[in-house]
């Protein structure tokens, strides 16, 4: 079936190649040779039907049609016969063009063969369309590398449904995702702004950092928050040395693996409990348990400046708000109901999947409200 795509695809671009500036440049190139040598025995194809039916045409003074398909009967050998009488010179002159054609259409079949059986033809198409899903992507999350924690946050992000793609150069992990995921990845280096456009960033809503150096995921934040002011970023970081610098450089939030993993290992020597509801909430158990932050603002407006008692957000959802965030950082856990729901506030609910959908139904305004 790819075959036959594959095939059709470069029949289309036979006559006119599509704009493939964003395709790395060695296939770009390999496949614009294929088409010259598709062109090439398609022509030759072409040069030997005409040769034939001109030939018909002036020695044995026949219509047009019909030179043109006893040449095309001759050259192709399909043995229907002689569909115009053939003098003697019209007999010599097809012994000559059948072992003409016998050349041109061997070089032309072996062609159109090794074209469509090269890696680098399929590697082509591969790339071309994965990186026009990329082009459409919004809203979306670039991943920086491709290793052993970035393979986790894939997993985690297609748990939640979440589009993104992944930035990497290392050839073998690409072949990896290639050939083991379903991930849409970009080839090229993360530090190079051009490979940043490439991936959307200026149309994504967050980054994830996860390179092994943190000088590297130090240039990246810095390009990336010149590229997208209002990028959300998460950096990996490998030496606690460098959290400030990161942060100063536009990280939003900076984790550093070992930390955690220390932290829940310490943890679980006392109070295991605690982890196992920690894995819970965090959706990596069989169970998916939320916790959503919301803007107060994106409440309807019966709710907004209202206490939470007042207002009745609890009375249409069957989840409790469990946090607020306050404009300046703060974090008040567990609400009291006289609390004054402000529009520069954030609300935090815990729940299940289904819980929050309800609890968004009930208390938030649909896209097209405006005050």
């Amino acid at each position: 079936m790819t075959f036959v795509l594959n095939l059709m695809r470069l029949s289309l671009w036979f006559f006119r190649a599509p704009d493939l500036k964003f395709v790395r440049r060695d296939r770009m190139e390999h496949l614009l040779r294929a088409i010259l040598r598709l062109r090439i025995a398609v022509g030759m194809i072409v040069f030997a039907v005409v040769l034939g039916m001109l030939g018909y045409r002036f020695i044995e003074h026949t219509t047009w049609f019909d030179a043109y398909y006893m040449s095309l009967v001759t050259i192709s050998t399909v043995g229907f016969g002689e569909v115009i009488p053939l003098s003697f010179p019209g007999r010599v002159f097809t012994s000559f063009l059948i072992v003409f054609n016998i050349g041109f259409f061997a070089y032309a079949v072996s062609t159109l063969v090794s074209i469509f059986s090269e890696t680098e033809v399929h590697a082509f198409f591969f790339d071309y369309y994965m990186k026009k899903q990329i082009q459409q992507l919004r809203n979306h999350t670039i991943v920086c590398g491709f290793g052993r924690h970035a393979i986790e946050v894939c997993r985690e992000l297609t748990k939640q449904q979440a589009p993104f793609v992944i930035v990497e150069q290392d050839n073998s992990k690409i072949e990896q995702l290639r050939r083991e995921t379903s991930y849409l990845f970009l080839e090229g280096d993360v530090t190079e702004d051009s490979v940043l456009i490439d991936a959307g960033i200026e149309y994504a809503s967050a980054l994830v950092v996860t390179l092994p150096v943190d000088a590297s995921n130090l240039f990246v934040i810095m390009s990336a928050r010149q590229l997208n002011a209002g990028l959300k970023i998460i950096s990996r970081l490998n030496n606690a040395a460098d959290e400030k610098k990161l942060l100063r450089a536009g990280a939003n939030h900076v984790v550093m693996p070992e930390r955690i993993g220390g932290f829940y290992m310490a943890t679980l020597v006392n109070k295991p409990d605690l982890v196992e509801f920690f894995t819970l909430i965090s959706n990596m158990g069989a169970n998916q348990v939320v916790f959503e932050e919301i803007a107060v603002v994106e409440f309807k407006k019966q709710f907004r400046g209202q206490s939470i008692e007042a207002g009745g957000v609890l009375k249409v959802t069957d989840i409790p708000i469990v946090g607020l965030r306050f404009p300046d950082g703060r974090y008040q856990l567990n609400p009291k109901a006289d609390v004054v729901l402000q529009p520069d506030m954030h609300v935090i609910v815990l729940g299940d999947a289904a819980q929050i959908r309800r609890f968004s139904a009930a208390v938030l305004q649909d896209a097209g409200d405006s005050d």
